[in-house]
């Protein structure tokens, strides 16, 4: 029997040591006095500390929770695992960006705070609640990251579905501005043939000769001729110009397509990190 019993103290002391461990009896200054408290260190920044407190009273249905002069206040409360009796709880989180320091009081009321003095077993399991609240704190916190990283993925995929469709958008007008080059070059041999044909169609009619009433008849032919020649001219430039455009279209939208392909690469890679982010998150919660 002294055996069984030494070994449950021995079990209950190398508890409290691991409990005690980063749960500690502290003080902490409320309305202007110091008071006792217990304190813990979590790998969570301050938010994620809050709101993981903030859950796991409302899971709890005790009711609360109001923040006032940077202490959260759950007033006449029963928290089973440290007391059967109403009290008032208080949290205070100081925030460290990539972690925190929670501080809890306990209060019989009226500001009666508890301490390991004057309540030596409210005080233990205290110290025994806080430490328990890591695993709390830190599935909320894993949690939170999943659904931001999860939300992130979505935003990626998003982008990636409109990369994509704009890629398949721009090699459709690639072929179209091939297209338009091709037509285009045969349109210019066409009108340089045509030019070249109205130019000797000139030369032709000015080399004509006749009586004077033959020369205003030759003049207004060759007027008409000069026209026809002009056209013809304004046309093939035009289609040489079209050329140029054409070419500075292509370089545009083959610059555009090799952005494209980028950004799709870019945006696989960031979708690759945030999946390998999630299960490693996702890894990290189950083996809380």
């Amino acid at each position: 029997m002294k055996k069984t019993l030494l070994t449950l103290l021995t079990c209950m002391s190398l508890s409290s040591l691991l409990v005690a461990q980063n749960a500690k009896e502290t003080s902490i200054e409320f309305n202007k006095k110091s008071q006792p408290a217990v304190s813990a260190d979590f790998d969570m920044p301050g938010m994620i500390t809050e709101g993981a407190i903030k859950k796991k009273m409302k899971d709890a249905k005790i009711k609360g929770g109001n923040s006032k002069d940077g202490f959260i206040t759950y007033a006449e409360v029963i928290i089973p695992e440290i007391r059967a009796e109403k009290m008032d709880v208080y949290f205070k989180i100081e925030d460290k960006t990539t972690s925190s320091t929670l501080y809890m009081l306990t209060s019989k009321g009226y500001e009666n705070f508890m301490s390991q003095a004057t309540d030596p077993e409210v005080s233990a399991k205290t110290i025994a609640y806080i430490t328990s609240l890591k695993k709390d704190i830190m599935t909320y916190g894993y949690n939170d990251e999943i659904a931001k990283q999860t939300e992130k993925q979505e935003d990626l995929e998003k982008d990636l579905k409109k990369a994509v469709k704009k890629g398949e958008s721009l090699v459709k007008d690639k072929a179209q501005t091939e297209s338009n080059i091709n037509k285009n070059q045969n349109n210019i041999g066409n009108l340089k043939a045509d030019k070249e044909s109205q130019q000797k169609t000139l030369d032709f009619v000015r080399a004509k000769t006749g009586t004077v009433e033959q020369m205003n008849s030759i003049k207004k032919e060759i007027s008409k001729q000069e026209d026809a020649v002009k056209k013809a001219t304004k046309k093939y430039e035009s289609a040489l110009e079209d050329a140029d455009d054409y070419k500075k279209d292509l370089e545009k939208t083959n610059t555009n397509i090799n952005e494209n392909q980028s950004e799709q690469v870019r945006l696989k890679g960031e979708i690759e990190k945030v999946k390998s982010l999630i299960a490693d998150l996702k890894g990290k919660l189950s083996a809380l």
